[in-house]
């Protein structure tokens, strides 16, 4: 009976003693300490398998270096602040096994940020976890891996496809209503077409009016629109469905730097002027479901996809109502009033 006894106290003990062991253990470290980043960061590199894309603050506007392209400005801000927060939340290797982590240097991400040549923090950033609620990630000069709060992974991007502002035209409000004159341009086998529409400030346009639902929209349509030449009216609200495409446009992806040198003609031009300023694209043929064009506003030539394109490349008769206005136009556009005369020719014919 007393082995019994002697043998259940012996188990109780080595229980007793495993348990405070695996408590000690999970208190045997402590998370390193993080200094809070009060400074305005200025640059922020991101690399990743080799690329490397550096960014900077200019005027208070990222760019990408060194071709101070525009940054999308969101994403990089989320960037920032990511790596200004970033709370480690538990301990998780001390073994070097990175390759389990996605931390081996082909794998990993790594982001620096920068107060001028002074590096406020760099985080090595790895796989998530199997709940996507944590990343693994390491430290500048620490070899140990740890686990931060969050998908880290979401907000980081590394590559410049990814990090460049897609907006291939911007017009804000302001403009937007001074706007006065647009002419489009189309060439084909049959020659160039060119439609040029100019707007007349009408005495019964009131604020209220309900043209659009849209504000820009309204500043855009706040007139009649008529044909340069002749004055006969188009479409007002076709007009201002345009002019609000143009307003805030987005590539697909860019194309090549100076891929825009080996661009032929035009096929389809949009200008649109007033204010003493001037906003264009011009698209080439339609090649692989994107139409590759260039713009007033972008750095580089890029691809539109086709869906957003077709509000764009539209048959004149969109904004005369006539299925043959473009044969008439290219006649009397500049042409002090003969395209007119020949147009009305035309309808008595008919």
């Amino acid at each position: 009976m007393k082995k019994e006894y002697l043998l259940l106290v012996v188990a109780i003990v080595a229980l007793g003693a495993l348990l405070f062991y695996q408590k000690q253990g999970k208190v045997n470290y402590q998370l390193p300490k993080l200094p809070a980043i009060s400074d305005a960061a200025d640059r922020l590199v991101v690399e990743k398998g080799g690329q490397r894309v550096e960014l900077r603050r200019v005027d208070g506007k990222w760019v990408i270096e060194p071709q101070a392209w525009r940054a999308n400005q969101e994403r990089v801000d989320n960037m920032v602040d990511e790596l200004k927060k970033i709370k480690l939340s538990a301990l998780i290797s001390e073994k070097e096994n990175y390759l389990l982590y996605e931390l081996t240097p082909e794998k990993r991400l790594t982001a620096s940020l920068y107060k001028g040549d002074q590096l406020l923090r760099q985080v090595m950033i790895g796989k998530c976890s199997s709940t996507y609620r944590q990343t693994y990630v390491m430290l500048k000069d620490d070899p140990r891996v740890y686990q931060a709060l969050g998908n880290l992974k979401n907000n980081f991007f590394s590559t410049v496809d990814e990090l460049r502002d897609k907006t291939v035209l911007k017009i804000d409000d302001q403009d937007l209503a001074a706007i006065d004159e647009v002419t489009l341009e189309r060439n084909e086998k049959s020659g160039l077409q060119t439609l040029v529409m100019v707007k007349v400030k009408a005495a019964d346009d009131k604020p209220g009016d309900k043209k659009d639902e849209n504000s820009a929209a309204r500043s855009a349509s706040a007139g009649k629109w008529q044909l340069k030449d002749g004055g006969t009216p188009v479409k007002d609200r076709e007009v201002a469905a345009l002019l609000k495409v143009l307003s805030h446009l987005q590539c697909s992806r860019y194309l090549e730097e100076g891929a825009e040198k080996s661009f032929g003609k035009p096929f389809y031009r949009v200008v649109a002027k007033g204010g003493g300023r001037e906003f264009s694209i011009a698209l080439q043929p339609l090649k692989d479901g994107s139409y590759p064009a260039v713009s007033s506003y972008a750095q580089g030539a890029f691809l539109l996809p086709k869906w957003k394109a077709d509000k764009i490349v539209r048959d004149f008769s969109v904004y005369t109502g006539e299925k043959s206005a473009e044969k008439k136009v290219e006649t009397g556009a500049g042409k002090s009033g003969k395209g007119e005369k020949h147009n009305q020719n035309s309808k008595k014919k008919r």
